[in-house]
């Protein structure tokens, strides 16, 4: 039986709708009163940039995770470097001023909000995201701690009294699960970029086949983001070691970051790209990572011939 379909009774429920809750909350595909279209701005990094599609997008969540050591706080500060006005939220106290500087931020431009708790951190993201600044960063998901949970194992070490020093199971994914749907609707309206760092951690019960690790935080920072990039370390980037004072046969002097998008709504999920870095030059192109390389050699002190040999070798 076919549905008894009333236009007029459908387009007056349209027209109260938007009354009440304003224009291009209810539209037509292809309406100018649209607001999903997505502008995008860039990172600085044209692999990055060619995997999402054209760019980063304006007014959407982004969680990029990984192991330690993989490049997302280098990633972040890239990203901030990209505005002339940010927010960075170092909720894991880890801050580097001159590295941040490193990546093109510079005063007045990055705000730098340190957090004492993830209740905080939230609040503030919120507060500045409604102010329309184009860019937050929130560094990391995992050090977000409820205020809750910190006071109280304050006062049990205060009190000395061990059995109430164990947190609440599930902290973060409250937190987060209160927050993200309110700061989603904000950040669509304002244009601001919110992207989440994180951690990951083993999984807990594992079976043999499926995924191995886990991201904290609880299902909502995946749920609400638009894009999810897992990072990686593939390889490092060493010369040899002429620092006396270590022993290590090379010298790390960057790496080659793997980014691959694992969940995607602004563009094709899936593809990966392969990105240098160099931890005291930033981001660059692989057509430019043998004459850097070549010129940290040499500003190492290290000889002629032995960049020579070195070359003859790749």
């Amino acid at each position: 039986m076919a549905a008894k379909t009333n236009k007029e009774a459908i387009m007056r429920l349209c027209a109260s709708i938007e009354k009440k809750e304003g224009t291009g909350s209810i539209y037509s595909l292809g309406s100018k009163k649209s607001i999903l279209k997505i502008p995008r701005w860039g990172s600085g990094i044209e692999d990055l940039d060619n995997i999402l599609g054209g760019g980063m997008p304006e007014g959407r969540m982004f969680e990029i995770f990984g192991p330690e050591s993989s490049g997302k706080t280098s990633l972040g500060y890239q990203l901030c470097g990209q505005h002339d006005l940010c927010l960075y939220v170092p909720a894991e106290g880890t801050f580097d001023a001159q590295r941040a500087a490193q990546f093109g931020n510079r005063a007045k431009q990055m705000l730098v909000y340190r957090p004492k708790h993830g209740d905080a951190a939230m609040n503030k993201i919120q507060n500045f995201a409604e102010a329309g600044i184009p860019l937050i960063i929130l560094d990391t998901v995992s050090a977000c701690k409820p205020k809750e949970d910190i006071e109280k194992l304050k006062k049990a070490i205060k009190s000395g009294n061990d059995e109430t020093m164990e947190a609440r199971m599930g902290g973060r994914a409250r937190l987060f699960h209160k927050h993200l749907p309110i700061l989603e609707e904000v950040i669509e309206y304002s244009g601001t970029t919110f992207v989440m760092m994180n951690q990951v951690v083993d999984k807990i019960g594992a079976m043999a086949f499926g995924e191995k690790d886990d991201t904290p935080g609880g299902r909502a920072p995946r749920f609400y983001s638009s894009v999810r990039i897992r990072t990686a370390r593939r390889a490092w980037i060493d010369i040899p070691n002429k620092n006396i004072n270590s022993s290590a046969e090379s010298e790390k002097i960057g790496m080659i970051m793997k980014l691959k998008v694992i969940k995607s709504k602004v563009c094709n999920p899936m593809m990966e790209a392969e990105i240098p870095l160099f931890f005291d030059r930033g981001f660059v192109s692989f057509d430019q990572m043998a004459s850097i390389r070549k010129e940290i050699m040499k500003s190492r002190g290290i000889s002629k011939k032995a960049i020579e040999e070195e070359e003859d070798d790749e």
